[in-house]
Formats: C-alpha cells, structure tokens, sequence
C-alpha cells in the first residue's frame, strides 16, 4: 500500500477540522456520521474523482493523508461493486495525519489541476 491516500476537502470543511482537531466529512456533501467512513482515494485514483464528483468546484482542498497514521482504521474496499478498491477511513481524520493540505485550482475546463499536489514530497 502506498505511503499516502488523498481525500478531497471543501475548504470550508478543512477549516472548521483544524479547529476542531478531527475531520469528519465523508465527501463534501455528506458527513462521516451519514455516510459510515471518510471517501479517500489513491494517488492514481484522485483526478477520476475529482472529474466525477467536484467538476467546477473551486473550493476544494487535497489532503496528503499518512497511512501509518491511520493504519486503525483504513480498509481498503470495493463498496460501489464496481471491481474498484478504494481507501476509507472508518472514523474521525486526525488532523496530525494529515501530511499536507494544499488548495487545488481550477483548470479552465472546470476540472481540478491535480498534478502539482500529486508530485511526491522531497526529502
């Protein structure tokens, strides 16, 4: 499994997390509580998502989730029966997991530019 997963925020959301010290949205129109588990996605899955979910979305927020720091409650799953495995967080996101949070623009056709919070941190 990959050293990170990604889960796409509304700013907003981000914002009222970091105050509270957990984030517990499930995608950016329904709740951990609502939906059972946190949405994220792996690296070469986050542009389909955004594509099909956040089209035109200029509000939204990338964050850079540390497995190991997650590691209690991530399982990876097919829940849409699609033949897809996604990452999902089954319960509250510590904000301290989070290794980066970064505003993704808008392209000029209404998708989100992606590629610079996807590009691997140095060190």
């Amino acid at each position: 499994m990959s050293e990170r997963i990604f889960h796409l925020a509304a700013l907003a959301d981000w914002e009222a997390a970091c105050q509270a010290g957990a984030y517990e949205q499930s995608t950016v129109d329904r709740t951990l509580a609502e939906e059972g588990f946190i949405h994220c996605s792996f690296a070469a899955q986050v542009q389909a998502t955004a594509d099909r979910y956040l089209l035109g979305r200029d509000d939204v927020v990338a964050l850079a989730i540390d497995v190991a720091a997650v590691s209690e409650i991530l399982r990876v799953e097919d829940t849409s029966g699609r033949g897809e495995e996604y990452p999902h967080l089954y319960g509250p996101l510590p904000v301290d997991a989070v290794l980066r949070a970064d505003p993704v623009p808008l392209r000029g056709d209404g998708r989100l530019d992606l590629a610079p919070v996807l590009v691997p941190d140095e060190g």
